[in-house]
């Protein structure tokens, strides 16, 4: 019973009874359906159903879909009450009152309706938490048909703070005097749905806020059916199809809005990976459902926010969106900027894409891994983007955003690549951050349930975290260090903090594993040790975790003590066979205590993900066949075999370029994934890809006889 953590086991326990009650509550419900129920007044309905609660003026339905509604976001999950349990408490002439419970969380609400004199909705929400509840965000709002009262957005100077949310014939208002820190939002459906959703949303950055078990007030405002809204005074009008747009006084400056997205990216039936990726590629059958988490992305939107600034996340592969929808996604949301994370092999398909979004007047900021995009020229030559991020971009992108807000110059804003006068500068690079000054990364409108990276299997749902950025090793081909950071580096986050958002995020009991997808996360015997005794304080050692790590830099004392923290499994760079082709890359590493190092990780009961490449300077036919069969002796959990890209802007591409060793320079084809891009004195680019599909035979092969 080495790992047997009782308090732990118990909270388990609970949480598996209050399912199988919330599962008893989905029976009920179906069995015995809320009787439609509804009260009238001054022209006013409200129906309340086990759907929901709908309002009708003057005998016109003006909702449609969820009608009114509760959305909670925590840590990166929503859930609304349109998935609770309803129950009909009170009904008088005109008032309902209705118990709201929350299947997914520990929490009831009551729902308080009233309909006044003054052709008026009261509506208050209280709320009992029955175990202590992490909470990012709460947004309440009420579902309108874009059509009714002719689907323009209007208001007059009567709006007077930003405690009102204005549709045309309806105003929903918070009342400020009890409540603060709702803000008016109106979040466009934008799936074709002519749905729109004003309200208000609360919103804590950073860690969010933790309810202790006990009783509160959620919300408390009012809808109103004035018979005339006065339209003389009209602050912004928009057509119906962009109808939404966040309302505030004419006295206020209007909000900056900016959406970062990782475009939709499909080829052939096949989806590509790109954000969060040191290898962009298009997906094979056998990586299924992988997708690594956009951190970049989302370390930036979570700055911006921090800084007051509205930021919205589209992950398109993520939600599987076809360039349509996206594309009418953008539309509906008019963000005054577009960050757009781009790649080497999808970045003409990238290109494509942004040259629509321009044409329909969409500004566009420009990242990612890409060297192509690094250079003045390409600035020059592509009007379809306005300015270009290089390097590591949160803080550039944040520069930007405060500096173009506020009409500062921007000559000052280090990594940025601009017009002036029509020519295209080049600021001086930014020097590496702090990474331990940036917050936790935006999860909250991300559907963190489909970002799978599992090494050995680790339990799903699984969360993928960074606990440091960097490498201090030179391996001629890597990506991101070179590119993105500009050169070998190594920066750390402080041990408590990395534990903190862990724990936060195991917290609620959705993810049952946590990813390190570090450059290299064990760099550093003592904080490795320190790492696995602080996980081991706070009782997580029964979560299972995994790494991305350098196996020469393991020893028995920081893997057992890693192990004993819940360490599940490790991914390991191998490469090759050959210590000769190791050290001609940069790697340096040292094969013989490698494989001592990953076979004893597999003594422990860890379990192993290798991964070689195929095409690495000095490559041999006898080189592959000794690399195929060290990958099949060592004998991991799994494996990835994959074919040396030399992407733009890494010293592997600047040697084979200049000695002639590149065939192709269409960036489509730099996949690694199927097909290769270059020669060698004694193979040619047939030679490396039959490699990885007889590599990829044996291994399956080898795997059948075993089992």
């Amino acid at each position: 019973m080495k790992y047997f953590n009782y308090a732990s086991f118990l909270d388990a326990f609970k949480r598996d009874i209050n399912q199988f009650i919330s599962l008893l509550g989905i029976k009920r419900r179906f069995l015995n359906p809320v009787d439609e129920q509804a009260v009238y007044k001054n022209g006013i309905t409200v129906k309340a159903s086990e759907q929901g609660v709908r309002l009708l003026f003057n005998n016109v339905e003006i909702t449609k879909g969820l009608g009114l509604n509760i959305a909670i976001n925590t840590l990166g999950i929503w859930t609304d009450s349109s998935r609770a349990h309803w129950q009909i408490l009170e009904r008088s002439s005109d008032c309902l009152k209705i118990k709201v419970e929350f299947k997914d969380l520990p929490l009831c609400q009551v729902w308080d309706l009233q309909i006044g004199e003054d052709k008026r909705i009261f509506w208050r929400i209280g709320a009992e938490i029955e175990e202590s509840l992490c909470v990012n965000e709460i947004r309440v709002s009420c579902s309108l048909n874009s059509d009714y009262g002719g689907g323009n957005l209007s208001g007059g100077e009567d709006i007077r703070q930003q405690h009102m949310s204005v549709f045309p014939e309806v105003i929903f208002e918070v009342d400020s005097d009890k409540l603060s820190g709702f803000r008016p939002c109106d979040d466009n459906s934008g799936d074709g749905s002519n749905l729109s959703f004003p309200g208000f949303g609360r919103q804590w950055q950073g860690k969010g806020i933790n309810y202790p078990a006990g009783n509160y007030e959620f919300f408390s405002g009012t809808i109103s059916f004035p018979e005339h809204v006065n339209l003389s005074k009209i602050i912004a009008n928009g057509p119906a199809k962009l109808s939404g747009e966040r309302f505030i006084s004419r006295k206020l400056k209007r909000e900056f809005k900016v959406l970062l997205v990782n475009l939709p990216w499909q080829k052939n039936g096949k989806w590509g990976v790109r954000a969060g990726s040191r290898w962009p590629h298009l997906k094979d059958d056998s990586e299924e459902s992988y997708l690594p988490f956009p951190f970049f992305l989302a370390y930036a939107a979570a700055l911006l926010e921090e800084n007051a600034i509205l930021v919205s996340i589209i992950d398109a592969i993520a939600d599987k969106m076809s360039e349509e929808s996206f594309f009418e996604r953008v539309f509906n949301m008019r963000p005054d900027y577009l960050v757009v994370e781009t790649s080497v092999p999808s970045f003409n398909h990238d290109m494509n894409l942004l040259k629509k979004l321009a044409e329909n007047g969409i500004s566009v900021i420009l990242c990612g891994p890409c060297a192509e995009i690094y250079e003045p020229d390409f600035l020059t030559e592509n009007k379809c983007v306005d300015f270009v991020l290089y390097g590591e971009y949160e803080y550039t992108l944040l520069d930007l955003v405060l500096s173009i807000r506020d009409n500062k110059k921007l000559s000052g804003i280090k990594g940025l690549i601009y017009r002036k006068s029509g020519k295209a500068v080049k600021n001086p690079p930014r020097a590496l951050i702090d990474i331990n000054l940036l917050p936790w990364p935006h999860r909250k409108n991300l559907h963190m349930n489909r970002y799978i990276d599992n090494p050995g299997n680790i339990p799903y749902p699984s969360v993928q975290m960074m606990a440091s950025r960097g490498c201090v090793f030179e391996c001629n081909f890597c990506l991101w260090p070179q590119v993105m950071y500009q050169g070998a580096s190594y920066r750390t986050r402080g041990i408590k903090d990395v534990v903190d958002e862990m724990e936060s995020l195991l917290r609620p009991g959705v993810f049952k594993s946590v990813y390190f997808d570090d450059d290299t996360f064990n760099i550093g015997k003592e904080r490795m040790l320190e790492f696995s005794k602080e996980i081991r304080r706070r009782n997580l050692q029964v979560v299972p975790w995994a790494i991305m790590a350098r196996a020469d830099l393991m020893d028995e004392e920081m893997l057992i003590h890693m192990k004993d923290a819940g360490l599940f499994a490790v991914k390991y760079g191998v490469e090759s066979a050959s210590q000769k082709l190791i050290d001609a890359c940069g790697k340096g590493m040292d094969l013989k205590k490698a494989e001592k190092m990953i076979l004893f990780t597999k003594d422990l009961g860890i379990r192993t993900h290798l991964t070689f490449t195929f095409g690495l300077s000095g490559e041999t036919k006898s080189t592959i066949e000794r690399t195929i069969d060290y990958a099949l002796r060592l004998n991991p959990y799994s494996v990835q075999f994959s074919i040396t890209t030399p992407f733009p802007g890494t010293k592997y591409f600047r040697y084979l370029d200049s000695n002639g060793r590149i065939i192709n320079k269409s960036w489509d084809c730099y996949d690694g994934n199927s097909r290769s891009v270059i020669k060698h004195d004694y193979l040619d680019s047939d030679d490396l890809e039959l490699a990885r599909q007889k590599a990829y035979s044996l291994w399956e092969k080898n795997k059948a006889i075993a089992a």
